[in-house]
């Protein structure tokens, strides 16, 4: 697809790096100089210098002829402006990203008239990441397909945990569920898993069963553990105040502590249901007086990445169940060695969210990806096809079909019935397919996880 991107900073940057690996023609449109030569010397794709909301510019960059616009600069009222042009000078849909929630009502009454396709917004995606990983404190990561009704989930057995020393093939029978273990990292290496593999304590392992049996299986495997519901947030920004609200909602009791008296008055003033500490978080003394230790969950959330990370890090030693970090820069992820702590990246969460949008545009026009995500750092990849009339091995039985190395058939839903597959299994047109692939490996239709003649 041809795809202009408007914003070359850490969002469009992202984009621009996922859509340009899977072949789309990329352009990008930045007004400043030395972040258009950045993108011109790390990504395959053009970059131009200039005004995105400037018609020449546009019609530089190829707007006029462009499938997708995507406008993610740092301002919300440019990007709509963008939104505008690119819609009247013929682009076939648009992507605003919009970060003010005051703007939420208005945009969905004129989304038409903007002509806007579709709206993301970073912080708000992030707090919903957060507060999904809140509902299960066990789960290191959790990756929705199929509409919510299946799931893949990231646990890391403990020594003499039911999952340590078990083989794949006796794992069904061992925890009484229906599940399979789609990818397993260990170390450096990553690993699409026969029924022969052993899993050992330490392993990541991403397990996929249906939404509605990953409570159940996480009691079977000892890695259930209640729902947070004492939650302390550290640092007052935008995903604080989209997380604050989803808490509360929930009935969840709500601490925050915030180092800067107006943005402490502010949330005491508006969300009068939490706790306000008006506070320095970076103190060990203020962190006891909290009783820091005590909390379910943390949630470090300042707008600072490094005071995020050294937080996150003292928070660890006080032992707590649940710990979440927010950073956007992904090279800080290897810093965080604690099981318990789990990274979100705002900027990560929207290029992916944009992506799947691409996909999506491009299964309208034939091609059968659904939905992508990344597993395992990004070493291996799980993927939602339609199954369509020009899928090869339609209502041949799954141990008869030969598959490429390290790919796995890990989930089959027909028309909303979850069928974790096995042998005597068969694909039929009209179902979604997940299958989880090492990185290495590119896969774009279905056709290409077999093996033998195309």
């Amino acid at each position: 697809m041809r795809i202009v991107i408007i914003g070359g900073g850490k969002v469009g940057f992202a984009i621009a790096a996922q859509l340009t690996e899977e072949g789309h023609d990329i352009t990008v449109v930045d007004k400043d100089r030395k972040t258009v030569d950045r993108i011109s010397d790390q990504l395959d794709c053009m970059a131009i210098c200039g005004s995105g909301a400037t018609v020449p510019v546009m019609r530089e960059a190829g707007v006029d002829t462009a499938e997708l616009l995507i406008a993610c600069t740092a301002e919300d009222e440019l990007n709509m402006l963008c939104c505008v042009f690119a819609s009247k000078l013929g682009c076939g849909s648009t992507i605003a990203r919009v970060r003010t929630p005051a703007y939420a009502e208005q945009l969905y009454l004129l989304k038409d008239e903007l002509g806007l396709s579709m709206t993301i917004n970073p912080e708000l995606t992030a707090a919903r990441e957060l507060f999904r990983l809140l509902e299960i404190p066990g789960v290191l990561k959790r990756e929705t397909f199929a509409h919510g009704r299946v799931e893949i989930v990231e646990v890391i057995p403990k020594p003499g945990d039911p999952l340590d020393g078990t083989r794949l093939m006796d794992l069904p029978k061992k925890i009484k569920c229906k599940a399979l273990v789609g990818a397993v990292q260990r170390g450096e290496e990553t690993v699409i898993p026969n029924g022969s593999f052993t899993l050992q304590a330490g392993d990541k392992v991403y397990i996929c069963a249906p939404a509605t049996e990953i409570v159940r299986i996480l009691r079977a495997i000892g890695e259930y553990r209640k729902k947070a519901r004492n939650i302390l947030l550290i640092g007052g920004s935008r995903v604080t105040e989209y997380l604050m609200l989803l808490l509360i909602k929930a009935n969840a009791n709500v601490k925050l502590i915030e180092s800067d008296p107006g943005m402490a008055e502010y949330f005491a003033e508006h969300y009068p249901e939490a706790e306000i500490v008006n506070a320095e978080p970076g103190s060990e003394d203020v962190l006891r007086e909290e009783c820091a230790e005590k909390m379910d969950a943390v949630a470090t959330l300042t707008p600072r990445d490094e005071e995020n990370l050294i937080l996150s890090m003292y928070i660890s030693a006080l032992g707590l169940p649940q710990i979440l970090t927010l950073v956007d820069h992904s090279e800080f992820a290897n810093l965080i060695t604690n099981p318990n702590n789990r990274m979100i990246s705002p900027k990560q969460l929207c290029a992916d969210t944009i992506v799947q949008y691409v996909r999506a545009m491009q299964n309208s026009t034939g091609s059968s990806v659904v939905m992508l995500h990344h597993l395992a750092d990004g070493k291996a990849d799980a993927l939602e096809f339609n199954v369509t009339s020009s899928c090869r091995n339609r209502g041949v039985m799954l141990k008869d079909i030969r598959l490429k190395p390290n790919i796995l058939i890990a989930c089959i839903n027909r028309r909303g019935k979850i069928i974790i597959p096995g042998g005597m299994d068969t694909i039929e047109a009209g179902d979604t397919v997940i299958v989880i692939t090492a990185n290495s490996r590119v896969i774009l239709d279905l056709n290409d996880i077999f093996a033998g003649e195309e």
